[in-house]
């Protein structure tokens, strides 16, 4: 990481930690277990066999009866943490802004 922003970056994770940076593209990369844990279940969904047409121009879609498993991810985020994780969140968002990111797709 050759980026002028890296000492204050690197600064900002040895404090706070949990994920991260990716200037290049742009993107923050959180860690399983840092502020929340990734699981994985096994649930049963149905295949998508076809498409039917209605008479109000719209389509329908036709699954199978049979059900297929599959794998869902999702985030655990414990309750009691919330508050710690949103003051993260915003010091992350601050260290962002200072070095010239911009945090919002929107203009203000």
């Amino acid at each position: 990481m050759k980026n002028p922003y890296r000492k204050i970056a690197q600064e900002w994770i040895m404090k706070n930690g949990a994920c991260k940076f990716d200037f290049k593209n742009r993107d923050i990369l959180l860690c399983d277990g840092g502020l929340f844990s990734i699981e994985k279940e096994k649930i049963m969904l149905s295949k998508i066999i076809g498409t039917k047409k209605l008479s109000n121009g719209m389509s329908q879609i036709i699954f199978s009866k049979k059900k297929y498993p599959s794998d869902s991810f999702f985030a655990m985020l414990w309750m009691e943490e919330l508050d710690d994780t949103i003051r993260y969140f915003r010091s992350m968002k601050r260290m962002l802004n200072k070095i010239g990111f911009k945090t919002s797709r929107f203009r203000k």
